[in-house]
């Protein structure tokens, strides 16, 4: 059976945060009433959760496949994660295999949602905004899968066993385009705001602010401008004073975040939290070179300082510290889209449409600097379009270190392979995309419709 198409709805309780599985419904039967549909849509969010995406795994194939982390632990696992960040691994590693499934798992839940809603008597309002949240949670599963793996099977409605063996690997055109009409959908379907419980859900602005990464992402810079523009004037986020109360597990939801993955450590031996994240016990896993790029008296620097955690043997990069609970977890959230991301991705969105020595690409990526306390750029320091690339690209990687932006931005951009020689590994040009999962080719076992990725 394929993995890409595991079927199962996590059947899960009212509390937006509590995504644990209750049962396996059967579809057909399940989806009656609004509670039924908030249910599935907190099983489609519990996805993004899971340990195979932003709850670890994002951590190695993502972040420590960049010039920001080092795996310095060949013996852990039988080097899996090792191989990845040497980018030595072969087509049967299983963090890449768990990872593919994990998003297709969420790519599933979230059709079945989008294939019943129509045909159910519910408030309008709820119907729109369920379908909302399921477009955007489809829409960055695939962002995801196409900029990890390339051409990926594009597949819009839920599918049985049979029909997934007939599916293909579609262009990365037509995945992208996908990707525009789910958020475009989104933000027209998501409220601005939430209350109560329903705080860190997906909302439009966070739908808009994804948009307009996609769109830089696709170098479509003059469409992503009056998106991101959108997000940075309409409010309601801002840059906070302090950067490291960004991150601050006391302080979540707080008024920087646009979306994250949310967490809750243990309580009461329920457990909806993680394992340290970058956490080690035999040495430093920065790379040097990313501490090395902070200018003198960078807020940011010490955020990526390994400190002791209490009643552990690891220490822990000082963004994500949090103390581990009874059931051996922790809660910090992960930030998938902040204001500081939107700014820089407005700043460069601004600069490739046209380098202009003053105005909105100068002040945003300027904001950043400054809270990070440290000198803004003149327009002589960046007296080109190319000057001014570099440096938001730089100051990507200070703002936003640890957070599974890096590797993607140096592939967008064309530099990754010689940023990564910094750090003594030589990248074959082939393993800028990850391989497909051995499974999946064994499965298909069709090289014109579903062939390997070259090289592998």
């Amino acid at each position: 059976m394929a993995t890409l198409f595991v079927l199962g709805l996590a059947a899960c309780r009212s509390d937006f945060l509590d995504l644990k599985p209750q049962s396996q419904p059967n579809v057909d039967n399940f989806y009656q009433t609004a509670n039924d549909f908030n249910n599935a849509v907190n099983g489609a969010y519990d996805a993004l959760q899971s340990s195979n995406q932003y709850g670890g795994d994002f951590n190695t194939i993502v972040e420590a496949r960049s010039d920001n982390v080092l795996d310095n632990d060949p013996s852990s696992n039988a080097g899996l994660r090792y191989n990845i960040d040497r980018f030595i691994e072969p087509t049967t590693n299983t963090v890449l295999r768990d990872t593919w499934g994990s998003l297709y798992t969420g790519i599933n839940r979230t059709n079945l949602i989008l294939d019943k809603i129509d045909a159910v008597s519910i408030d309008a309002g709820l119907k729109a905004r369920y379908r909302g949240e399921a477009q955007f949670i489809r829409a960055l599963s695939y962002f995801n899968l196409v900029r990890l793996w390339g051409r990926v099977p594009l597949v819009l409605t839920a599918g049985t066993t049979a029909d997934s063996r007939s599916y293909v690997r579609n262009e990365v055109t037509d995945v992208y385009a996908a990707i525009e009409k789910d958020l475009t959908d989104a933000v027209a379907n998501l409220p601005v705001s939430y209350t109560g419980a329903d705080v860190g859900r997906a909302t439009a602005g966070a739908a808009r602010a994804l948009l307009g990464k996609v769109l830089v992402t696709e170098k479509k810079y003059s469409q992503a401008v009056p998106i991101l523009r959108e997000v940075v004037t309409s409010g309601p986020y801002r840059l906070l004073a302090n950067v490291a109360d960004v991150f601050a597990v006391n302080n979540k939801n707080n008024a920087e975040i646009v979306f994250a993955i949310k967490f809750r450590k243990g309580v009461g031996g329920v457990s909806e939290g993680h394992a340290l994240w970058f956490g080690t016990n035999i040495g430093d896993n920065i790379e040097k070179s990313l501490r090395s790029a902070y200018p003198a008296g960078d807020k940011r620097l010490p955020l990526t300082v390994q400190v002791p955690v209490p009643s552990n043997v690891n220490v822990v990069p000082r963004k994500f510290y949090d103390e581990v609970s009874a059931t051996n977890d922790v809660g910090n959230d992960f930030p998938v889209l902040r204001f500081a991301d939107v700014l820089l991705l407005y700043a460069e969105a601004l600069n490739e449409v046209g380098y202009q020595p003053d105005g909105d690409a100068f002040r945003s990526l300027n904001q950043v600097r400054s809270r990070a306390g440290i000198e803004p750029y003149t327009p002589a320091q960046l007296a080109s379009q190319a000057a001014f690339r570099d440096a938001v690209i730089n100051e990507r990687r200070l703002e936003l270190a640890l957070e599974s932006d890096r590797w993607f931005d140096l592939i967008r951009t064309g530099r990754a392979v010689e940023a990564i020689k910094v750090t003594g590994i030589t990248v074959p040009a082939n393993r800028l995309i990850y391989p497909i999962p051995q499974a999946e080719i064994d499965v298909y076992n069709n090289p014109a419709t579903f062939p390997q990725n070259p090289g592998y």
